[in-house]
Formats: structure tokens, sequence, C-alpha cells
């Protein structure tokens, strides 16, 4: 029943060009054509070679998966997002799809298609970023070599699967916002809040603790999505904070289950009579 529940949430989503493009696509594809610009903007500014330059493939791909989940990124994903969760309050249509499943397939599915959704972005994240330095080096004439810190393709797989924890992290929490708000727009401005909350508390907390890793930065997404970066990729310069990269992936991992086991159990109780 899940699996059904799962084909038809994807199949609604892959028809729904609007939220797909926006949501899913609009970033990368920013991100691609923006750096396009950018070097040809210093092409024609310099216009001239700069030897001894290089750039290193797989440093600036694991940089924009590092990036798959900013403000700027939360924010197109969160409208997927909302499409996905939020939409069938706004069309109505629950009342059409409650009858053919249960209701906690019915949400459980929508979020394991988001979460799908976010998979994919990031990984055309990472191949538009890969061809972006690749067309970016012979716009620029510069020497394309594969990695100048001693990254392997195993470091980028685990950044992308942090990234997407942290990513999920949102979306389970629009899965609740969804279905107490009944808005489209309300898990928008919800999780861009909360995402910008979290930046505004990991920062400050960082300062105040002085780097010293507490239950409190524990707590907060960002740090932790942070943290398990910092410790996969240089866990030398964390010094004793890398210890806590096993708690701060338990804590990612709870506050996805935890939001998403909020997210059924209100849902299983709304009143769906209008929708």
């Amino acid at each position: 029943m899940l699996t059904d529940a799962i084909l038809a949430e994807r199949f609604r989503l892959l028809r729904d060009r609007s939220a797909l493009f926006w949501g899913f696509c609009f970033a990368p594809l920013a991100g691609f054509v923006l750096s396009i610009g950018g070097d040809l903007f210093l092409r024609n500014v310099i216009r001239q070679p700069m030897p001894g330059m290089s750039v290193a493939l797989l440093d600036q791909v694991i940089k924009a998966l590092a990036d798959g989940c900013s403000t700027f990124s939360a924010l197109f994903l969160m409208i997927g997002a909302a499409a996905v969760l939020a939409g069938d309050y706004r069309a109505e249509t629950w009342r059409l799809l409650t009858p053919r499943n249960t209701r906690p397939n019915l949400l459980l599915a929508k979020l394991l298609v988001v979460g799908e959704a976010i998979f994919w972005n990031l990984l055309l994240t990472a191949v538009l970023s890969a061809l972006a330095t690749i067309i970016g080096s012979a716009i620029g004439r510069k020497a394309l070599i594969v990695t100048a810190m001693d990254r392997t393709v195993f470091d980028a797989i685990g950044v992308l699967a942090i990234t997407w924890l942290e990513a999920m992290t949102l979306a389970a929490l629009a899965a609740c916002v969804g279905v107490l708000s009944r808005s489209t727009m309300g898990v928008v401005i919800a999780c861009l809040g909360a995402r910008f909350v979290e930046t505004v508390l990991s920062t400050s907390l960082r300062l105040m603790d002085q780097g010293k890793v507490t239950g409190k930065l524990l707590a907060i997404p960002v740090f932790d999505a942070d943290l398990l970066r910092g410790a996969l990729l240089d866990p030398a310069q964390l010094g004793p904070a890398a210890s806590s990269a096993g708690p701060a992936l338990a804590a990612l991992a709870a506050w996805i289950v935890a939001l998403s086991a909020g997210a059924v159990f209100l849902f299983q109780r709304q009143d769906l009579t209008r929708e």
C-alpha cells in the first residue's frame, strides 16, 4: 500500500512541471548560469590568461554539495516540498485520496517523494557544478586538476548524504507545518524562518561556548550538519569536536523521525471534510 502511494505521488510530481522546475531544478541551474556568467565576465575584464592558476574539479563539487541546503537553496526546496505536502489542501483533493489508502501511507509517501526529489536536486547540483568547473577552466584558461586537497569521490558522497539529511529535517518540518496550517505559503515561510533562526542560534552559541560542543548546539540541525561535514573533510581542524560526529548524526536522524511522526500523528486526527 505504501508502494502504491509512493508511485502515485511520484507520478503527480512529475506531471506538476512548475513545482518540479522551481522547487528542485531552478537553484542548481541558477548556480550553473551564474558560475559561467562570472567566468565570462572575468575573462572579458582581465582579457588575458592567468598563468599558474588551476581549478580543482572535485573540490568545487564538494563545495557545491555542502551549500546544497543554504538559505537560497532551501527557499526553492521548500517551494517544491510545499507543493507536494500541502498542495492537496489548496486543491481540496484529500477527500478523493483518503478512501484509496491509509492516512499514514499517504503522508509518508509524500515525504518520501520529497526526499527523493531532494536527492535528485543534490545530484543535479553536483553534475552542473562539475560542468561549470570544466567550462570555467576553459574560459579562464586555467589548469583543470582533480583535487587540490586530496579529496575522494567518497568525500563527495558523504557530503551529499549529510546535506540530504539536513534538507530532510526541513522537509519533515514542512510536513508538520503543512498539516497544521493547510497552506503552501505557510510551509515556505515557517521553514525559511526556522532555517534563519537555526543559523543565528548556531552562530551565537558557538561564540558563547567558545568552540565547545554542547547539548544546546547538538539540538540545532544546522550545527549538526556543519559538524558532520567538518568531521568528514577535515577532522584535524575540528580537534576534539570531531568526536561529537556520532551524536550529531543521531540528532539529525532524531529530528527527522520525530517531526515525521508528529506530522503523521496530527494528520490522522485531522478533519478533512472540507478538503
